[in-house]
């Protein structure tokens, strides 16, 4: 496996950088991860994926969105859907000969992910998805799940804050037939244990990867199968 990097300038004072971790086999699958508003692209889990990802031999490209260095209460919707494009089009020239794209990330980059939505993603990995504003639960707008017509595999914990697992179970049904789920017990929004008993963290990270890996390849299976 190799790394490289990249810096991006998606608008004006901007820069980003872009990681690619992509096996020592060629692939024709790539995964973009971009990560939550309070964490970069090493948070643990994005960190492990992309390891182990391209063990199998699937690209995975992470970033950090421009904001890390200037931070603020609040995070321009309209500059990080800029961001999460320009990362889309730096993966066409990097890596032309993929023909499987799959994006998404954890917690603020799932959504952003989703409201970009756009028509070259064969399917979405979406890690915490946050559904309302912890306690008060005020809910965020979902029609942009509705808009995606596409496969999307849903993670969470049972104990996260901001995705009440009732709301979520009902999402899971209203999204049918594009929606999967994998409700982690003894987890919150970070998707780290709680407490490690039976089970230990790396044990869950690589059950998350396996799962990702049971999601892309029955998407490229169905897509190959038309």
């Amino acid at each position: 496996m190799k790394h490289i990097e990249n810096i991006i300038y998606p608008y004006k004072k901007a820069e980003f950088l872009i990681n690619y971790a992509i096996p020592n086999k060629p692939s024709d699958v790539t995964l973009i991860l971009g990560h939550g508003k309070y964490n970069d692209m090493n948070q643990p889990l994005i960190k492990y994926l992309s390891e182990r990802l391209p063990k199998e031999n699937v690209n995975v490209v992470r970033f950090n969105y421009p904001f890390l260095d200037n931070p603020s209460p609040f995070i321009s919707k309209r500059k990080c859907l800029i961001t999460y494009q320009a990362v889309i089009n730096d993966v066409k020239s990097e890596l032309p000969k993929s023909k499987f794209l799959f994006i998404g990330g954890k917690s603020l980059s799932a959504r952003i992910s989703a409201i970009l939505n756009p028509s070259e993603a064969m399917g979405y990995i979406f890690l915490s998805f946050p559904l309302h504003i912890p306690k008060i639960k005020i809910s965020f707008s979902r029609k942009l799940l509705f808009k995606i017509k596409k496969p999307m595999m849903f993670i969470s914990g049972t104990e996260d804050s901001f995705s009440d697992r009732g709301r979520l179970e009902l999402m899971m049904g209203a999204l049918n037939p594009h929606a999967h789920l994998m409700l982690i017990p003894n987890t919150a929004h970070s998707l780290e244990l709680l407490q490690e008993e039976k089970r230990t963290q790396k044990d869950l990270n690589k059950e998350i990867a396996d799962i990702i890996l049971w999601f892309m390849s029955d998407v490229i299976e169905k897509r190959d199968k038309k």
